[in-house]
């Protein structure tokens, strides 16, 4: 038996991907492997993302590329899923949702499993949180560049603000499903954390730093995360936001993730309420219960 996920959207959808996969694969003492197609050719209206997941400390060999998702192949996955005999297909109907008959499918031991989704529930893998926090570090070191912001980072009141923008502003397919935040969550949770730590340095995480740095207050004591390593900084931010105590997030699952692996236990997690547009979206599966969420 081997379960193959299949790989979508950017560095944080990536990683839920391969989460679920490396739970199942332990769960049924399985083989898994990632499946890599969907980057070969990126379809009309989808914000282009690139296969960022290998620069995490993940074995290479999971990565198979078995060529484009043709409409035959989609037609052939679509009758699969409901055969009694081949590969069990299971394709993911609500991205927030927790299913656990996945870890019950039956004969599942002489059947392959391909997972079609992007899996958003901690409920997945928080039984495996601390080899994730292992596999999801960069395979290289932290450039010298970056260790200005690591040392600021590990030696002060720390709280990463992730304010993502790109194209839930200039896409208007990705700004009417998902939406960027109003500045008032922002302000909201700035003035919640500094209430319990007036000492607080804010490290400002963004595809959009310049509104940013309009928007956002001018008093406080904020350092910007510039990018100064094109072709790999969102491994290297996301180690950075791994390494603050308190975390502001972005209805974005990159800043999920860089609050969830947090090496600090005990620090404060603020959320916004709503992740898609669709406010009536129940999030328990996906915002665990102890983060603080704000209205958004």
């Amino acid at each position: 038996m081997t379960i193959s996920s299949y790989l979508q959207g950017g560095l944080g959808n990536q990683m839920f991907q391969y989460a679920i996969a490396r739970a199942l694969s332990l769960h049924y003492n399985a083989d898994f492997t990632l499946d890599c197609s969907w980057f070969n050719k990126l379809e009309k209206g989808v914000t282009p993302r690139k296969l960022e997941l290998p620069l995490l400390n993940i074995d290479p060999a999971l990565f198979k590329n078995s060529g484009k998702l043709t409409t035959k192949k989609k037609f052939r996955f679509l009758i699969q899923q409901y055969l009694p005999f081949g590969p069990i297909i299971q394709r993911q109907v609500n991205a927030y949702d927790f299913d656990k008959e996945i870890f019950n499918l039956k004969n599942i031991n002489r059947r392959d499993l391909y997972l079609f989704g992007y899996w958003q529930s901690y409920r997945y893998f928080s039984h495996i949180r601390s080899l994730l926090q292992l596999e999801f570090t960069a395979r290289e070191l932290l450039p010298q560049a970056y260790k200005q912001y690591e040392s600021k980072i590990l030696t002060s009141e720390s709280v990463m603000v992730h304010v993502r923008r790109g194209d839930y502003v200039n896409s208007p397919s990705a700004s009417h499903f998902h939406g960027a935040l109003d500045l008032d969550y922002y302000q909201t949770a700035l003035k919640d954390i500094l209430s319990i730590h007036p000492n607080a340095h804010f490290f400002i995480f963004s595809d959009d730093l310049d509104w940013a740095k309009l928007a956002l207050p001018q008093d406080l004591s904020m350092t910007y995360i510039e990018n100064l390593s094109p072709d790999n900084s969102t491994i290297h931010e996301l180690e950075l936001m791994t390494s603050c105590k308190h975390h502001i997030i972005a209805n974005s699952s990159f800043s999920w993730w860089g609050a969830w692996l947090r090496k600090n236990n005990v620090g404060k997690i603020y959320s916004p309420n709503r992740w898609i547009s669709d406010r009536s979206l129940d999030l328990s599966n996906l915002i665990p219960g102890d983060w603080n969420k704000l209205k958004a």
